[in-house]
């Protein structure tokens, strides 16, 4: 007997991934909150390269993902970021996406992102960064799920309190954000 094309395990895997993703991009939020204010401009061209996760609000697109980063990089006016997870450990099987992202405004601290294809899209905003471009503080456009990435995979503890207390005088909540597995 053949199998409907619902029961394929591919398929079965993307739908939940889908309803996730659309859950953290806000897509299935009808009324929205708004995230601080970026506080400085950014410069595209030197927020070219990767970026890794140091710390992170946990989400269900997230789960079981270590030692996680971004590559970014130019595609004319719109800029193409491979996202990187290690599955079960940070040395576990590598599970990457890849996502499309436009500026949506001349600073460059607020993007729109697109999930597979289009399907699904997301805003962002770059709400801080340091002038060396060696940390940032990034989130959706409704302030819930903000994170710290920096250009290496860790960074001193003190310098990550220091950092989660930027955040919390930006106005994010804090409490909740959890370690990214070196």
């Amino acid at each position: 007997m053949e199998k409907p094309p619902f029961e394929d395990d591919r398929m079965m895997r993307l739908i939940p991934a889908l309803l996730m993703a659309a859950s953290v991009a806000g897509v299935a939020d009808g009324a929205r909150a708004a995230a601080p204010e970026p506080v400085q401009p950014v410069d595209a061209d030197r927020f070219m390269g990767r970026w890794y996760e140091i710390l992170r609000t946990p989400n269900d697109q997230q789960k079981n993902c270590y030692a996680a980063y971004q590559d970014w990089t130019r595609k004319g006016d719109r800029f193409a970021i491979k996202q990187v997870c290690h599955r079960d450990s940070p040395d576990g099987r590598e599970s990457t996406f890849g996502v499309s992202a436009k500026p949506l405004n001349p600073e460059h601290t607020k993007w729109e992102a697109s999930f597979f294809g289009g399907l699904i899209r997301g805003r962002y905003w770059v709400s801080d960064h340091d002038p060396a471009y060696t940390w940032m503080i990034a989130t959706t456009e409704d302030g819930r799920f903000p994170k710290l990435m920096a250009r290496r995979p860790d960074i001193p503890e003190a310098e990550q309190a220091a950092l989660k207390a930027r955040m919390a005088k930006l106005g994010f909540r804090t409490e909740g954000l959890q370690a990214v597995g070196k």
